[in-house]
């Protein structure tokens, strides 16, 4: 059997369970955004309660809860916070919610909700496993292969012309060496977003993300090529940054993305920066002549 070779089942067996307990890991959730289009969301509130069952919670309502409102289909990743990595991936659909205080009391006992009385897990959304991946490794060689790829390679994607799609922080953030980063695309077979770790990404000219195949050569390769994808970043302080866009396939070994939307992750005030919304000024008063011809 090939090492580290992903293998889906109908359920997740007790250990992946259990796996996905540690109140502290990388807890991602792709929904499908009204556009048909993936979009990441990270919910530390979020867990395995059975083999056949995933909750997660909410204590701000945001884009990831209204899409699967709309839309039930779920793709879901556990990674653990610590190397070397380890990290299993989910189908899911949404079930239902639930108010009830004893579906969040779990969450809310954790020490990110104990003592804090202005954020809680006010509501809980239960959802069925439709398959589930096997737990499998980040291995460190392919994070370091990566890095030294992008040392050599970014160079042939340059064209001389920057752009202010993503911001300095944004650049920053994919920018990262080690930084988490994750893309998700809509499996064409079932139209279920799929999660796959891609620490080896990185920003290029502020309008594109590109990748070597370093790692998960298997997995990424099965993106199709004009797909609409969604990356996500984290760094260690838990900051973070989606960007939507393209998928234009494989140039000079590297899978090319271009930028199309960011989005803005984090509170206080989460949504999209780029492309910015025109905002009109409202309109108070009108001209005399338009309240005549009303009259």
């Amino acid at each position: 059997m090939k090492k580290n070779k992903n293998i889906w089942s109908e359920k997740l067996t007790q250990k992946a369970v259990e796996f996905t307990h540690p109140d502290i890991m990388a807890k991602m959730i792709a929904t499908i955004d009204s556009n048909g289009d993936p979009h990441i969301t990270m919910i530390t509130s979020n867990k395995a309660v059975n083999p056949s069952t995933v909750k997660w919670g909410e204590f701000t309502y945001g884009t990831s809860k209204k899409n699967v409102l709309a839309n039930s289909k779920q793709g879901i990743l556990f990674m653990t916070a610590e190397m070397p990595f380890k990290f299993i991936q989910i189908k899911a659909d949404f079930n239902y919610c639930s108010t009830e205080a004893e579906d969040a009391a779990d969450f809310n006992q954790t020490d990110l909700f104990r003592y804090n009385v202005y954020m809680r897990v006010y509501k809980t959304y239960f959802n069925k496993v439709k398959e589930a991946s096997s737990i499998r490794d980040i291995p460190l060689f392919g994070i370091v292969k990566g890095i030294i790829r992008n040392l050599f390679g970014k160079r042939k994607h340059r064209t001389g012309k920057i752009e202010n799609r993503l911001p300095k922080f944004g650049t920053k953030l994919y920018n990262g060496l080690v930084f988490p980063k994750f893309i998700a695309y809509l499996d064409p077979k079932d139209g279920y977003p799929i999660i796959i770790p891609c620490f080896q990404a990185r920003s290029i000219e502020n309008k594109k993300i590109i990748f070597p195949l370093s790692q998960f050569k298997d997995d990424l390769l099965k993106i199709p090529e004009n797909s609409k994808v969604a990356v996500f970043v984290m760094d260690f302080e838990t900051e973070t940054m989606l960007v939507k866009g393209t998928y234009l396939g494989i140039t000079n070994s590297r899978g090319v993305i271009e930028i199309e939307q960011v989005y803005n992750s984090m509170p206080p005030q989460p949504g999209m920066i780029y492309p910015k919304l025109e905002v009109k000024e409202k309109v108070i008063s009108f001209p005399k002549e338009i309240n005549k011809k009303e009259k």
